[in-house]
């Protein structure tokens, strides 16, 4: 491996540590997560959660790289003025930089997966990213992190998608919040 794609991987792994995810700012939390927490957080619950009827490696790389692209992207939330070609279209240019700097061209290949939801295994992780962030808010509010409560909001969103799951532990999860 060579210097250059070394510093590029430390630089990314960096900034996605750096970029604070934008629903908590929003909503003034104390110290909230990053897109790296996020997403370590995403991947812990594919460990923990995967059914054996999906690849199990599969999930923990999508649950890793699913919001990697936003580096570039940036991270949106839905309430963001912002349609979700245009945000398809970051997360894919996002992707395609990522992929040239790393030297990892299957990386356009995994984010289109996850984006698109081509997959079981990216559906999966879909749901889980929507159970993660309703686990995060629970802990905010525990822990007195934002000035209001956030798990009803953030429930009620994971919730409505969860909908298109049919017999699913992670809808029932997150049903239960």
């Amino acid at each position: 491996m060579e210097q250059k794609q070394i510093i590029n991987i430390i630089n990314t792994i960096g900034k996605l540590k750096d970029l604070k995810r934008s629903g908590w700012i929003l909503r003034n939390v104390a110290l909230p997560e990053s897109d790296a927490d996020h997403s370590y957080g995403v991947a812990f619950l594919a460990m923990m959660f995967a059914p054996e009827n999906l690849n199990k490696q599969r999930c923990l790389e999508l649950a890793l790289i699913h919001d990697l692209a936003e580096v570039y992207a940036g991270d949106f939330t839905p309430y963001d003025n912002i349609s979700k070609n245009d945000k398809d279209k970051l997360e894919r240019e996002g992707a395609l930089r990522l992929s040239k700097e790393l030297e990892w061209p299957h990386l356009t290949d995994l984010v289109a997966e996850y984006n698109d939801k081509q997959t079981p295994e990216a559906r999966f992780v879909n749901l889980l990213d929507k159970l993660e962030t309703v686990m995060t808010a629970s802990y905010y509010d525990s822990n007195n992190r934002a000035p209001q409560s956030l798990i009803d909001e953030f429930s009620s969103y994971a919730k409505k998608y969860a909908e298109q799951f049919e017999d699913c532990k992670i809808k029932d999860i997150i049903n239960s919040f």
